[in-house]
């Protein structure tokens, strides 16, 4: 056997009063199983016989990680754990405690983790994945009996890309999974043919300029429900004059917080604007809520896709997206600039 992760556990404010902190511990995660079949374990350097390796391979535990994951408080008490079967076809290493459908092969889970679970014949669905840059493990849900949603598959049709997200993960910082939460975005600038069909409070802000921004959506590793992901734009006064003056316009996906929500469901998209007295690039954090900053205003004629909380649109594949009015062209602009082809502009991936 062996434990190949140790990670703090906080209940509050991380990094801060860990001894005196209630609810704060530890999260330990051990494995048994069969690495290998072409060499005999105890020298690590003898060769299996052939009937050995045939035995080893048709063995259950061979590619079967049993897995046990268990929290820990403060002062020793056991609070919580779980013990899990893991097995992949395609690797060697632990990364999902979920069994699959390999035969002979069930998975094991503590009784009292049925309350985690749904409907009274499939349990054993919740599991334990750790991600392979090695930077946490988080606790999921395997559902059932469930819809995919069948909106929010269009792209966008915007030429300016934003962002894009990444394609692989190191175990270094910043391009670790807990680091780089990028999705893939793009705007949409477009002009109004005539604004008579535009409501007066629109007009007497904008002259029908509208900008769209659409962001990929996937499954983020919060950490927490809650967690939100996006794109923010920096307009600048030239190519070399980085100044920030209007702040960032932003677009973000937030998760569900609701009671019983999984961390694919989608509970909100925002726009809205974070000043530059709050974050300016290239500062890499900044205090920046979404809801508390969002531009609500009725004169920026504000669409957003989709309209309400949707289960599962966290997943590759759908798409949210915010459109709103610009102010009308000017040489300077309050609050919120007006961004057009010809400006030059900086294109950030933000989380929270």
């Amino acid at each position: 056997m062996s434990c190949y992760g140790l990670a703090p556990v906080f209940a509050a404010a991380a990094w801060k009063n860990f001894k005196l902190g209630t609810g704060n511990g530890w999260m330990v995660s051990c494995m048994t199983g069969i690495p290998n079949c072409s060499v005999n374990l105890a020298t690590g350097a003898t060769a299996l016989a052939s009937a050995e390796v045939t035995a080893c391979m048709a063995d259950p535990r061979y590619m079967n990680w049993r897995i046990v994951t268990h929290m820990i408080m403060y002062n020793g008490t056991q609070t919580w754990y779980r013990t899990d079967s893991y097995w992949n076809w395609s690797s060697t290493m632990a990364s999902c405690t979920y069994a699959g459908t390999k035969a002979g092969i069930k998975m094991s889970s503590h009784y009292e983790s049925t309350t985690d679970n749904n409907g009274a014949t499939n349990l054993g669905k919740t599991f334990v994945w750790a991600a392979a840059d090695g930077s946490g493990v988080q606790l999921y849900h395997l559902s059932f009996a469930t819809v995919a949603p069948s909106t929010n598959t269009t792209a966008g049709s915007g030429t300016n890309k934003l962002t894009t997200a990444p394609t692989s993960f190191t175990n270094s910082w910043p391009a670790r999974v807990t680091d780089n939460r990028c999705t893939t975005s793009n705007l949409t600038l477009a002009g109004t043919t005539t604004t008579s069909s535009l409501s007066s409070t629109v007009t007497a802000y904008s002259d029908g300029y509208k900008a769209t921004v659409t962001v990929a959506m996937e499954n983020i590793q919060a950490g927490a429900l809650g967690g939100w992901t996006g794109v923010c734009m920096v307009l600048y006064t030239s190519q070399y004059i980085q100044d920030n003056t209007n702040g960032a316009v932003c677009v973000a996906a937030v998760q569900s917080s609701g009671s019983g929500a999984g961390p694919t469901d989608f509970a909100s998209t925002y726009l809205f604007h974070v000043p530059a007295t709050a974050w300016t690039p290239p500062a890499s954090s900044g205090a920046v809520a979404p809801a508390s900053l969002a531009l609500a205003d009725a004169k920026y004629g504000v669409v957003y896709a989709p309209t309400s909380a949707t289960s599962y649109l966290f997943t590759e594949g759908y798409y949210t997206s915010a459109a709103w009015y610009q102010p009308t062209y000017a040489s300077t602009y309050t609050l919120v600039a007006r961004y057009g082809k010809d400006n030059y502009a900086g294109a950030y991936c933000v989380k929270g």
